[in-house]
């Protein structure tokens, strides 16, 4: 039987989007076993026979192997750490208000900012400026008009990306001030971001 992760990186290679068919616990367990004897470590996976359809055991792991396990996970993902990494530099460098970026489930989760940060961030990407008279960002009229701003400036700014944004009013964060939620993109779309911010949308 041909290894998945091979049929899977054949399929990307060949430009094509078709996602293989989920594999079973033994498949998994199998796979997991070649590849992790290729790394020179030892695990002994087997699928859950209490649960077969669902779990493979993983079994006792010694702290060398998963130190390595760690290693190995932390350089398939070097390209997202350093995307991250160039992202809360070139925020700092723009003097955007906003948290450091960080990989959460193999993407960039850029966090909350404040509406004004919000705003900010849509004129680096491109959005027109607004009249300064008469803005209240709290409130729910303009805050919606600079998620708008911002994810129109985003979606062409990153050449089709898209970002989930979410306005968060002060009444409902405890007294803090109203922020929008930026949540995440992946990896391929926050290194558009970066080179829009770098070199300018």
């Amino acid at each position: 039987m041909p290894h998945l992760f091979g049929e899977l990186f054949m399929t990307i290679a060949a430009g094509t989007s078709v996602i293989p068919a989920r594999p079973t616990t033994g498949e998994a367990s199998n796979e997991l076993n070649r590849a992790v004897r290729a790394a020179g470590l030892s695990i002994s996976s087997m699928p859950d026979m209490d649960r077969p359809s669902e779990y493979v055991d993983l079994g006792a792991v010694a702290p060398e192997t998963a130190v390595e396990l760690a290693r190995l996970i932390g350089k398939s993902m070097k390209r997202a750490f350093r995307t991250a990494e160039d992202l809360r530099t070139i925020f700092q460098a723009h003097q955007l208000n906003m948290p450091d970026p960080s990989v959460r489930e193999g993407e960039i989760h850029l966090g909350d900012v404040p509406v004004e940060t919000a705003d900010h961030l849509a004129r680096l990407l491109g959005a027109p400026l607004q009249p300064k008279s008469h803005l209240d960002f709290s409130e729910w009229p303009e805050a919606q008009k600079v998620l708008d701003r911002l994810s129109d400036a985003f979606n062409v700014a990153t050449r089709g990306g898209f970002i989930d944004l979410t306005f968060h009013p002060d009444c409902l964060r405890c007294d803090e001030v109203a922020a929008i939620s930026l949540g995440s993109i992946p990896v391929k779309t926050a290194r558009r971001l970066v080179d829009a911010l770098q070199f300018g949308a």
